[in-house]
Parts: structure tokens; sequence; C-alpha cells
């Protein structure tokens, strides 16, 4: 796997710049694009997914609630029914006292029918009907009464008798129409036992209500938001009671398991299944009071149906963008790497020694700019061809002057050795200790050029110049040093100190009247890794306001004094730093201190 990442590394580095930036594009308008395509289709199918499920979520709790309506509707008509005084007087008659008693029985079929009518409407009871005892002589009548002893040789009077439920319901049958005696009319019908109010054990009659099964087929056909789906109910046994497309549920073909399977989180959720040779979801709930269960089934492909068609029309969309902007980024490089090639044909030439080229640009963007900066080079190239001829003419006066200047201080200080004899011959010593120092503090001014000396270097330079203004001024200076061991190997610039100690002689020192003398004390250490040296003397100072204004640029009282000062301050800022310089304490009869701030750094 390495060698092989090695190996198309080192293709695509070796590649032509071209080749790189349409390698590139390619992957980056591509790459994003399925990313985002595949993102989306993502999105789009779950959101999709949940809205059609949301929505048979919503269509199938209505048609349920609808449907446990109309359930509890027909359970309490046929509990007013039960619990009725003449239905209970009538049905307990004694056989014996009125089978012949036309007029009576007549007078409470009558009463029977009217309050039978009373519960009959389209929507809800389509027909109420009672099984009487076959004594009765209505009782053959079959619209609102059916011969009991008749009914009690069937399956279903034995099915009732067996079942412990309030209530029955049948399965689908026709009943005539109201209207004509013609028209059976397919219903789905409620039984329930009438016992005897005295004597519970005893069943008096039976109770029919029917409602027509074109409302419980309207209700799941509106339950049912999908072309390819179901939505039926089925009772205890299996049977079909109701379904809201019969080819579709044949199509389907689900079976009792699989909706037992589903039926067991009690409807709160869909459940994925495969029926045959596809998958579905499905979602069923049993109906109260009923041995019926609600199902209904959706097709995988037809909830994605839409999603499908949105991601096809994503992928279209993808390449079309796709070829548009891999071929819009091809044209772009190409007249890119078209002035990269110019201009590096140009720089072959350069490097060949040819120095009269340009390259013209009239682009400003960054390959102009580098053309330009290409042209400047060349023209600066030339420059200093010529320049290095001429130079090479001059390099000989330069090294005949360079001579000179190493010569005159030779010559300086062999004049101040002359002195120095000449006072000893003649036996006059202070000008031999004069000469000695003025040759000892020019020694350590020059240093050779050099701007850099120790801090050791400096303090000697220092103590020859105070011996000097003591020989002047008649001892009056008393110098104490107090320096760290450890700083005299350190780097400082030269000729920081001495305009200083200068300043506290002449302007600190001398202008105190009838002085007798003063003390300059130099002290250095280390603070957080820097050089803090202080000059500190004993004249007459000056009020902070004039120490403040001395390091200040453009200061005209004592020009003098301020501009070394200033000189030593901007030396000191341009070597180092703009954190480092002096800083100035004084005050009137107090002396003045002065505070120098460098790096510390070894010689």
């Amino acid at each position: 796997m390495r060698n092989l990442l090695r190996t198309v590394t080192g293709l695509f580095t070796n590649m032509h710049i071209r080749s790189k930036l349409l390698i590139s594009y390619f992957i980056l308008i591509f790459l994003p694009l399925a990313l985002m395509t595949s993102f989306s289709y993502k999105n789009v199918s779950r959101n999709y997914e949940k809205q059609i499920l949301h929505s048979a979520d919503q269509s199938f709790d209505q048609a349920y609630t609808f449907l446990s309506y109309k359930v509890n509707t027909l359970i309490k008509a046929s509990d007013v029914i039960y619990f009725n005084a003449d239905v209970q007087a009538i049905l307990t008659r004694d056989k014996r006292a009125f089978e012949d008693d036309y007029v009576q029985q007549n007078i409470d079929r009558q009463k029977l029918e009217y309050f039978l009518n009373s519960f009959q409407n389209a929507e809800d009871v389509y027909r109420a009907s009672l099984y009487v005892p076959g004594w009765l002589m209505y009782a053959g009548q079959n619209f609102n009464f059916f011969d009991m002893d008749a009914f009690s040789h069937t399956g279903s009077y034995r099915a009732l008798l067996a079942s412990k439920d309030k209530v029955s319901w049948l399965p689908e049958h026709a009943i005539t129409n109201n209207n004509t005696n013609l028209d059976p009319v397919p219903v789905i019908s409620l039984v329930r036992k009438i016992r005897n109010s005295e004597q519970t054990t005893e069943i008096i009659g039976i109770i029919e209500l029917n409602i027509l099964k074109g409302l419980i087929e309207e209700i799941l056909q509106k339950a049912n938001i999908t072309n390819d789906g179901v939505v039926y109910i089925q009772n205890a046994n299996g049977d079909i009671v109701s379904c809201s497309n019969t080819d579709n549920y044949h199509r389907i073909d689900p079976n009792r398991a699989l909706i037992q399977d589903a039926q067991d989180d009690d409807g709160a959720s869909w459940n994925k299944a495969s029926i045959g040779s596809s998958d579905y979801v499905v979602k069923s709930r049993a109906v109260e009071n009923t041995d019926w269960t609600m199902v209904t089934a959706i097709p995988l492909t037809e909830i994605f149906m839409q999603s499908i068609r949105i991601r096809d029309l994503m992928l279209l969309l993808m390449l079309v963008c796709g070829l548009l902007s891999y071929g819009l980024a091809y044209l772009i490089t190409g007249a890119t790497v078209k002035r990269i090639l110019l201009l590096k044909k140009k720089m072959r030439l350069v490097q060949e020694g040819v120095l009269n080229v340009e390259v013209q640009s009239v682009i400003p963007d960054e390959i102009g700019e580098l053309t330009d900066s290409f042209n400047h080079m060349v023209k600066r190239i030339r420059l200093l061809v010529e320049e290095q001829y001429q130079n090479g003419k001059e390099i000989k006066n330069l090294e005949l002057k360079a001579l000179q200047a190493q010569i005159n201080p030779h010559f300086l200080y062999n004049t101040l050795e002359l002195i120095n004899w000449k006072a000893i011959d003649n036996g006059v010593p202070e000008i031999a200790v004069i000469s000695q120092s003025l040759a000892k503090f020019y020694k350590l001014s020059l240093n050779k050029g050099k701007d850099i000396v120790s801090v050791e270097d400096e303090i000697n330079h220092i103590r020859a110049y105070v011996q000097i203004q003591n020989l002047r001024f008649d001892n009056k200076i008393k110098l104490d040093v107090r320096i760290d061991p450890e700083l005299y190997g350190r780097d400082i610039l030269k000729l920081i100190l001495q305009p200083l100690v200068e300043n506290s002689i002449i302007h600190g020192i001398l202008e105190a009247r009838d002085s007798e003398g003063g003390t300059i004390a130099i002290t250095g250490c280390l603070e957080m890794n820097e050089i803090v040296l202080t000059v500190k003397d004993d004249g007459v100072g000056m009020p902070a306001e004039q120490a403040g204004r001395l390091l200040a640029s453009g200061n005209a009282n004592d020009e003098v004094q301020g501009y070394g000062i200033r000189n030593i301050n901007h030396r000191i800022k341009l070597c180092y730093g703009q954190e480092y310089g002096l800083a100035y304490r004084s005050s009137p009869g107090s002396g003045t201190t002065v505070e120098i701030r460098i790096p510390n750094r070894f010689r």
C-alpha cells in the first residue's frame, strides 16, 4: 500500500502543472458535487419517508377514530335496546297466554318496530333487527324481526353463545333493501344476546344492528394515501371484514403472522416487512370492542419513488454542472499555463546569459506581477553587471584609502609615545601621564574601527578619560566603579558611557559653586537577562521636566548636551531595538542618574 501511494505521489509530483491543475479541479468539482448529491438524496429520502409515514399515520389514526366511533355508536344503540323495558316485557311474555292473542302480538310488533326504526339512519345504523321466539306471529317477517329458533341451528348462533364478549360481529352478508325487497345490500352486523333481566341465564332474544359495508370501505379508502398500498380489517379468524382495494390486497397477500408481529407494539410505530419479493412498511391496531384488526401496508418502492426521481434529477444536474465547470477550468488553466510557459522560456534565456529579454504583461494578476518582477530583476541584473564593471576600476583606490586610514592612527600613537619619552627625558612627569592617558583613550576609542567592545574595555576607556580630566581640574573628579565581574565579558556599543560621564563632569559637578569636587558612580548588574548600567553624579542636578526633555528630538535647550545624549540613545535603539535605551532621573541639588538598558550578549 505504501509503495502504491509513493508511486502515485511520484507520478503526480512529476506531472506538468496543467495536468496537476486539471486533476485537482476534477477532484474539487466532482467530489463535492458527488458528496452533496449523496447527502441531499439521503436527506430528501429520509424526509420524504417521514412525510409519507406521517401522512399515513394521520390518515390511519383518523380512520381508526372514525371506525371506533361507528363501532361505539352500534354498541350504545344495542345498550339502549337491551335495557329497554318494553323489549324485556314483550320478549318474556308467557307463550300459553299470548300465543293466540294476535291483537296483543300486533300491538307489540308495532311498538317494537317503532322503537327499532328510531335507531335507523343511513350513516350509522342501517337497520336494527331482533331475533324473537318462533311462536310469535311476526317472527318470520325477516325484516325487523327474525325467528330465533331457526337462527339457533346456525354456526353464527353457536359462536355467539360461546363468546364471552359483550357483542359479536358477523362477517359480511347481504340483507334486503329498506325500500324494495329485491335489491340486496352488503352489511356488517353486530349481534348481542338479550338476557332475561330477572333470570340472567335465560336468553330471550338477540339484537342485530347492521352498518353498510360501503361506509366501512369508504373509511378505509380515505386512510389509504398511496396507489399500491392497502388498508383492510381482518377478524380473529383471519377473514377480511373490509378492504380499501381488493386487487392490491390479493397482490400483496399479507399473512396473519406478519400482522401479529406488527401488532405487538400496539400500533405505535411502523414495521418493515418482506411480503413475497417486495418490502413494505406495515402498521396495525386492534379495534376496541371487536375482534377486528385494522391494518395498512405501504410498499417501500412507492415511498422512495419521488426521492428516486429527485436523485436522478440531481445526478443529471451534477453531471451537467460538473462538465461545464470542468470545461471552463480547462480553458482557464490553458490560458494561465501558456503565460507561465512563456515566462519559463524567457528565464531559460537569462540562465544562458541573455540579459536583453523582456516579457510583455497586460493582465494585473499574480502572474502579471511575477512577470513585472522578472522584467525588473533582469534590468537590475544588467545594472549590477555594469556597476560591477565600474566598481572593479575603483577597487585599487579604495584599498589605498583603507591603508591610509590604518596608517593615521599609528601615526597618532607614535606621536603621543614620542611626547611621553620627551617628557620623561626632560623631567616633566605630568606631561608623560597626560600623553599615556591620551594614547590609551584614543586607542580604546578607535578600537581598530570596531563598533562593539567589551564592558571591561568601555570602563577602561572611562578611567583614562577621568584621569585626563583630573589632570585638568586638579583631581576634583572621583570615579567609583562597581560593576559585576560577570559583565566584563559582555558586548556593548563603544562610546556610550564617555559622553554621559562628560556631562556629569561639565554640567553637574563643575557647575556647583564653591565645589571642591564630586563623585561619579558607575554600577552594573543583570536584570531579567538584560544589562543595566547606571551613571550617577552628585552635581547640581536639574528639574525633572528638563531631564525628561533631554531625550526628546528637537530640544533647543543646551543643544550640545542634548545632541550627545540623543545620539547615544538613538544608537542603542538602532542596534538593540526600541525597548532599550537611556532613562534620566534628576532633581535640583540631588545630582543626576542615567540608566542604560541593553540586552545581555557575550563577546
